[in-house]
C-alpha cells in the first residue's frame, strides 16, 4: 500500500510538470503564430488580455497538482491502528458503569 501511494504521488507530480511544460510550449508557440487583429485594439493588447489570465490560471492549477503529487509521494503512511487499544478503552468504560 505504501509503494502504491508513493507511485501515485510521483505519477501525479511528473505528469503535471510534463503537461505544464508541453502546454506552455504550445501556448507560446501558438501565440507567436496568432496574427488575428481587431480594428479598435492592437494585436498585442488583445493577446495579453486573452492569454494572460488563461496562462496564469493553468500554471496555478498545474502547480497545485504537482504539489499534491509531491506531498503524496513524500508523506509517510500513517501508523496502523491497534485494535487492542480500542478494546481496552471499551472495557474500562464498562467497568466504570
Amino acid at each position: 500500500m505504501v509503494m502504491k501511494d508513493k507511485l501515485t504521488g510521483y505519477s501525479i507530480f511528473a505528469l503535471s510538470i510534463l503537461f505544464l511544460g508541453t502546454w506552455a510550449t504550445f501556448t507560446i508557440w501558438g501565440l507567436a503564430e496568432w496574427n488575428a487583429s481587431a480594428p479598435f485594439v492592437s494585436n498585442q493588447i488583445t493577446t495579453i488580455l486573452i492569454a494572460a489570465p488563461v496562462i496564469l490560471g493553468m500554471v496555478v492549477v498545474l502547480l497545485i497538482a504537482a504539489w499534491i503529487g509531491w506531498t503524496m509521494a513524500r508523506t509517510p503512511p500513517p501508523a496502523p491502528i491497534d485494535l487492542e487499544d480500542f478494546e481496552s478503552v471499551e472495557e474500562s468504560k464498562e467497568k466504570k458503569k
